[in-house]
């Protein structure tokens, strides 16, 4: 189980074992948690398509695990537009 930031601590604080990304991908969060998952042993992981070979090969090769699963929770933009938030506002609710 990898998560990040403070979902990754809530996890943790339930018992539960969890990576934190940045201890995945050996760099820290940083720009107030914009930049935690846009990692290339993140995005391989997630990306291979295990049915072929050569993907498992790179995998293995590089030395990252592929993920089985992801879970993600959108941030409410489109109703924040709606309630008539400032464009700051607004960009607080812009995750990829």
């Amino acid at each position: 189980l990898v998560s990040t930031g403070s979902t990754a601590g809530r996890i943790a604080a339930a018992g539960v074992p969890v990576t934190k990304v940045e201890e995945l991908t050996g760099f820290p969060e940083c720009l107030d948690g914009r930049v935690k998952t846009l990692h290339p042993r993140v995005h391989a992981g997630i990306l291979a398509d295990l049915r072929l070979d050569a993907h498992r090969e790179q995998l293995a090769e590089l030395g990252v695990e592929p993920f089985d699963l992801v879970v993600v929770n959108l941030y409410p933009f489109k109703e924040t537009v709606a309630s008539g938030a400032s464009d700051d506002e607004c960009v607080e609710q812009i995750d990829i």
